[in-house]
């Protein structure tokens, strides 16, 4: 592992210690710092602001968690290990949802949904019958609704079993809700 890795990887490691007694709001570059045991000069040296070790933590922990998937049918699994690994580190991840804009977890969640949704419907060839458009406007419609679903149960304390939601996630993506209703409204 080079320095600059292992030195990014302390920062975090500070940060998120710091985050267990303190909320986001109040800790500072100089409280990282010194809990890092580094200079504000080393600091900066890697990351612009707090801000920026948070994206950091996002992407390099969350990116393995939820995969590179590109077929359609485990794009559940990504999510279910997500939400497990965010009950494993809950109070880091409850202490900065209260955070909104850039670099936060939602910016993060839409990113990488936006970019998975993308990822599977070229992967099932369905650039061969959408435009680079609509598959840009579908993979956003679909990152609102993964990330929305993600932050609600977040916000919730994430105490509640996350399969629940999911199983339903899984049923509205497919169509199986809608195809449920319209064969009811057309029994006689």
């Amino acid at each position: 592992m080079s320095n600059a890795r292992f030195t990014k990887l302390m920062i975090a490691k500070g940060l998120k210690q710091l985050l267990e007694a303190t909320p986001f709001a109040e800790v500072s570059v100089s409280n990282i710092a010194k809990q890092c045991k580094i200079s504000r000069n080393t600091f900066y040296y890697h990351f612009k602001d707090k801000y920026d070790v948070i994206s950091w933590i996002f992407y390099t922990e969350i990116t393995p968690i939820i995969g590179d998937v590109v077929e359609i049918e485990h794009w559940s699994d990504g999510l279910l290990s997500l939400c497990g690994y965010m009950q494993e580190n809950r109070k880091f991840y409850l202490n900065v949802l209260e955070f909104q804009g850039q670099n936060s977890f939602s910016e993060c969640l839409m990113d990488f949904y936006k970019n998975l949704t993308e990822n599977i419907l070229r992967g099932a060839n369905g650039d061969q019958v959408l435009s680079s458009q609509q598959i840009r406007q579908i993979s956003r419609f679909y990152a609102h609704g993964l990330t929305g679903a993600v932050l609600d149960w977040a916000k919730g304390g994430m105490t509640q079993d996350p399969k629940p939601t999911i199983a339903t996630l899984e049923k509205l993506l497919a169509g199986d809700i809608f195809k449920g209703i319209l064969q009811i409204n057309q029994e006689p």
